[in-house]
């Protein structure tokens, strides 16, 4: 994997991770549901925005180092990938 797009990724990751917190932690103070839809629709969106980013960095280096032969298990198996990404 391309160390920047790495990168990117993990940066994403702990960003959700702490929205997680974030959102537990108004469940415990009985913060009001609207709020806390606001941040959970936040951390689906985020969790799409990775999961994009993934598929295209499969794109990227998976599908270019295939061979002729392998290339249509290859497109196969990313649009497998691609139909049970989140939306």
């Amino acid at each position: 994997m391309v160390q920047n797009t790495k990168a990117q990724i993990l940066q994403r990751l702990k960003r959700i991770e702490g929205q997680t917190r974030g959102v537990q932690k108004m469940v415990q103070e009985d913060r009001e549901c609207a709020d806390i839809l606001h941040q959970l629709n936040a951390i689906n969106q985020a969790v799409r925005s990775v999961s994009r980013l993934l598929v295209e960095q499969y794109a990227v280096e998976c599908l270019q180092q295939t061979d002729k032969r392998k290339s249509r298990a290859a497109i196969t198996e990313m649009l497998d990938l691609l139909t049970r990404a989140p939306r």
